[in-house]
């Protein structure tokens, strides 16, 4: 073989080492940006998962007024068992007036029966009025906190959404990441 022969042939080695060099630089590229794409997708993911847990910790605060149910139940059945009594209460009542009409003589002693019997609804009714007022306290409550339950829970949807298409995009670009490190062929929504 002639020198020209030998040195062009040195020539065209270098010119495939040049071309496989920028191959390799312009692979290595696009491998540490989808390496930083991937990194900063992750980033986000943990904030989104931390604000998840927090807004889960919010959600378990306000389920404690859910266990006030047991305490409206009671109250009503105290207010039902209450309020049996005072209808045979009130019968007797309508039955010691007309007695009274009828019967002069008898007015003050039973007068006295009904007096005592007015009290004993008036500390019963009292005591209906403020279980009332709890039992209206403990639903506004608990109104108040099922919307505050229903907010949250729309918000973990929207979160849970958003992290589910993150994870689409991390896995596209690991798929792209892979492709490229294995030198499979780079799919063409890999960019």
């Amino acid at each position: 073989m002639a020198r020209g022969t030998t040195t062009r042939w040195k020539r065209e080695e270098r010119g495939q080492g040049a071309v496989t060099l920028a191959v390799v630089a312009v692979v290595l590229a696009v491998a540490v940006a989808l390496l930083l794409r991937t990194a900063l997708l992750a980033s986000t993911i943990d904030d989104k998962i931390e604000n998840i847990a927090k807004t889960g910790r919010g959600i378990n605060e306000a389920t404690d007024a859910i266990l006030e149910l047991d305490t409206t139940n009671n109250l009503g059945r105290s207010i039902l068992e209450t309020s049996k009594p005072l209808v045979g209460t009130l019968d007797q009542i309508v039955q010691v007036a007309a007695s009274i009409d009828g019967l002069a003589t008898s007015i003050n002693g039973t007068a006295l029966d009904v007096n005592g019997s007015i009290r004993s609804i008036n500390a019963e009714t009292n005591e209906i009025q403020g279980t009332a007022r709890r039992i209206n306290s403990a639903v506004e409550s608990i109104n108040r906190n099922v919307d505050t339950l229903t907010g949250l829970a729309r918000a973990v949807r929207t979160d849970a959404g958003n992290i589910l298409t993150q994870t689409r995009g991390v896995e596209k670009n690991a798929a792209c990441i892979e492709r490229a490190l294995t030198g499979g062929a780079a799919a063409n929504n890999c960019g």
